[in-house]
């Protein structure tokens, strides 16, 4: 708080924003448009503010603003001029109920016109957090690899509204759907997308969303589901995030529904006790030995239950690391997860 104002930071559809208010003036930006995403900041009783910020070609840098200009202070990440990147081009689409949904697509590194390149989904957490213009290491890996990149924001995403936001206890429905419809939407606005070829890939809560895709559909050709849930049933006691509260509310569809009455509920959102005899996909998980939010043993099951029925299955785990791995994980640990992600989606998607 400063003066009168309190700041803070706001998701604004994919943008991230430093807004403040108070009780006389209401709410106004301060720093941010859309196409850039503000990480953190501290604001001097001066007015001058101290911010880190960053956009799809460029990480996070510090940055000053002061009397309404702003200068960049740190240049950590000069080595982007060297390098080829893709700028994520936004779409928005119709949903079948109507409502807009936003997403972005990244081309592959050497486009060349009248070929069809490979695409690759990749999902978010959270459910409530969001993709926007923030810089994606793993997507501009995957660009100069030869894969188009696809995310979007789907329903349970944050930065819209709280009806758009709230999927409590209809986890796999409206977001499942907006998913599938937003890459039939790209399939038809970009020729050059193979169908044929695609993948999908997510973390989190978007890495239950990918087992959750791949037990019921069959369109992907290869999978890679990473820190993910898989049994809602052992999560209900387990998970750092606040267990049982979170697991009542998320999947009962309010904190007061608890387990024993939605039991059901339960069960009917955890692929592998359900749906694991539809995969069909080539799938590979990757986990953490320390994840405490998500724990190693929701990979097991999965793993196990593919295995006993003779799917495709292959898992990789870290020893030593938790739910930030691809975060703040050891380097030679990031660099391992990053290659063997590109190194599953070459072996099938490119051959």
């Amino acid at each position: 708080m400063v003066g009168d104002w309190v700041y803070f930071i706001m998701m604004d559809g994919g943008s991230t924003k430093l807004v403040r208010a108070n009780v006389n003036s209401g709410v106004e930006t301060v720093i941010g448009s859309e196409g850039g995403s503000i990480e953190d900041f501290v604001a001097m009783g001066d007015g001058t503010i101290y911010f880190i910020s960053m956009n799809p070609l460029r990480p996070t840098e510090l940055y000053k603003w002061s009397n309404g200009s702003e200068e960049r202070i740190t240049n950590f990440n000069n080595w982007v001029n060297s390098v080829e990147l893709s700028k994520p081009e936004p779409f928005k689409f119709r949903a079948s109920d109507d409502k807009e949904v936003e997403g972005w697509l990244m081309k592959p590194a050497g486009l060349k016109q009248g070929t069809r390149y490979p695409a690759i989904l990749e999902i978010h957490g959270g459910p409530k957090t969001a993709y926007g213009y923030s810089f994606m290491f793993e997507f501009q890996l995957l660009t100069s690899e030869g894969f188009v990149v696809i995310f979007m924001n789907p329903r349970g995403s944050d930065g819209y509204d709280e009806e758009f936001a709230d999927i409590r206890g209809h986890y796999g429905e409206r977001d499942y759907e907006d998913l599938m419809e937003g890459l039939d939407y790209v399939i038809r606005s970009y020729d050059f997308i193979d169908p044929g070829r695609l993948g999908v890939i997510g973390g989190s809560y978007g890495g239950f969303m990918t087992n959750w895709i791949i037990t019921h559909t069959d369109r992907f050709r290869a999978a890679i589901t990473d820190r993910s849930i898989s049994n809602w049933v052992s999560f209900f006691g387990a998970s750092d995030i606040g267990p049982p509260y979170f697991a009542n509310d998320q999947i009962g569809g309010g904190e007061d529904r608890d387990f024993w009455s939605y039991m059901e509920d339960y069960i009917a959102k955890s692929p592998p006790i359900m749906y694991a005899k539809n995969v069909k996909t080539p799938l590979l998980i990757i986990h953490s030995l320390e994840d405490y939010r998500c724990w190693f043993e929701q990979a097991i099951q999965f793993y196990t239950a593919l295995k006993y029925l003779g799917k495709e299955v292959r898992m990789v785990v870290f020893p030593g690391e938790n739910h930030d791995l691809s975060r703040f994980g050891k380097p030679s640990h990031r660099i391992t997860r990053l290659r063997t992600i590109v190194d599953w989606f070459n072996e099938k998607l490119k051959t």
